[in-house]
């Protein structure tokens, strides 16, 4: 009887995780967002767990161009990737620290670098001073919308609960595999299948 009762609620667990995700993920995906509507110039989101502060400079649906400041000693995002887009790093002020396929390296005031998607990579200041990344010819897009649009999201989540809160999963859940930031010491495909679960979850609890 116990084992049937076992049997019943996994296969109940299964068909909610992969029926909801078929359903929520692709015959009712969410709503599209207008992010030239959410955010305004010059708007500002920061994480402290990060020490990192964006200001949005310029945007439209697709690519958004932000001024980011990084605190002194600032620790940075996790080694991580973007499977969909370059990222440009342009030094306005300080030294930029940044590890590429794991090997570091330094950005001057006046330098630049452009980070291939695919590749892992890590920003963070290891001075006592303020670091400003801003591209002031604006050639490149930091970023698409979409993503600054998910950062927004999560940064309050990762301040309030820490970065290794089980809500920030749920966050990172929430906004799907369209937002497009993946650990690189993680092999992609379960971070995706995660994601991919639990995201009719955080929809249904409204998270």
């Amino acid at each position: 009887m116990i084992q049937k009762t076992i049997i019943y609620i996994l296969g109940f667990l299964i068909l909610y995780l992969v029926g909801g995700g078929i359903l929520f993920n692709h015959v009712f995906p969410p709503k599209p967002i207008d992010y030239s509507a959410y955010f305004e110039k010059h708007q500002q989101f920061a994480s402290k767990e990060e020490g990192m502060q964006l200001s949005i400079k310029k945007l439209d649906e697709k690519k958004v161009y932000l001024k980011v400041s990084l605190e002194p000693y600032a620790a940075g995002p996790p080694e991580h990737i973007h499977q969909e887009f370059d990222e440009f790093f342009a030094v306005e002020k300080g030294t930029l620290s940044l590890l590429i396929n794991g090997q570091k390296r330094t950005l001057k005031t006046g330098e630049s670098i452009l980070i291939p998607k695919g590749t892992p990579h890590k920003p963070f200041n290891e001075t006592d001073e303020m670091v400003i990344l801003n591209d002031s010819s604006e050639i490149h897009p930091t970023m698409p919308s979409h993503f600054a649009y998910g950062l927004s999201q999560l940064y309050p989540v990762m301040d309030q609960h820490g970065t290794k809160s089980p809500k920030v999963l749920l966050k990172l859940a929430s906004l799907g595999l369209k937002f497009d930031t993946w650990v690189a010491d993680v092999p992609l495909f379960p971070q995706k299948v995660i994601r991919w679960l639990l995201g009719p979850t955080t929809r249904l609890i409204g998270d």
